[in-house]
């Protein structure tokens, strides 16, 4: 009787050393792809954005539509929310359309009076006000609308923070789906 708990081990061996070999392997090509895997999810996440962007701005008809890429590497740059600047550009410019002409500064940067800051292009000025946004705010603390709001515009921070928390929650309904 001792012989046949040998001839079912022996049986069952193969299939154990193949299931053993076959989740080795698995487990190795898992962890050498997960790199890649990971790179190919932030591209499409950053793919989704800059297609919400420009459909977002499709439906103000605005100029700015062309810099929706710019708008997610900036944001990516300085570690801003990716809907911060364009909500901005558009509670102070109406997305662009209403501005200082020649000025390519749609979020209001700089202009005081009669002083106002000029930007060569709007890529120029996204990345300055960007780059302004992490220095002068995000540095301090002040990482939100609700945040950022008496600083960036105190005569009427209440209406900005109204006006950029809409359009914050307009980018978020946008349907880029074709």
């Amino acid at each position: 009787m001792p012989k046949k708990p040998i001839v079912l081990q022996a049986s069952v061996l193969p299939l154990i050393a193949a299931i053993v070999i076959s989740s080795a392997t698995s487990g190795i090509t898992l962890k050498e792809s997960s790199p890649d895997l990971k790179l190919e999810q932030i591209k499409a996440e950053k793919v989704e954005k800059i297609r919400s962007l420009e459909k977002f701005f499709d439906g103000y008809t605005s100029p700015l539509k062309a810099n929706s890429k710019t708008f997610v590497e900036v944001a990516e740059k300085y570690g801003l929310d990716y809907r911060l600047l364009p909500a901005i550009s558009c509670m102070e410019s109406s997305c662009g359309k209403l501005l200082i002409e020649g000025s390519y500064n749609p979020f209001g940067w700089g202009i005081y009076g009669n002083q106002a800051i000029y930007f060569k292009d709007y890529d120029e000025a996204i990345d300055t006000v960007g780059k302004g946004l992490k220095e002068n705010y995000l540095a301090r603390g002040l990482n939100t609308p609700e945040k950022i709001a008496p600083i960036y515009t105190p005569p009427n921070h209440v209406n900005w923070l109204n006006g950029v928390t809409f359009f914050i929650k307009k980018i978020n309904t946008v349907d880029y789906s074709i």
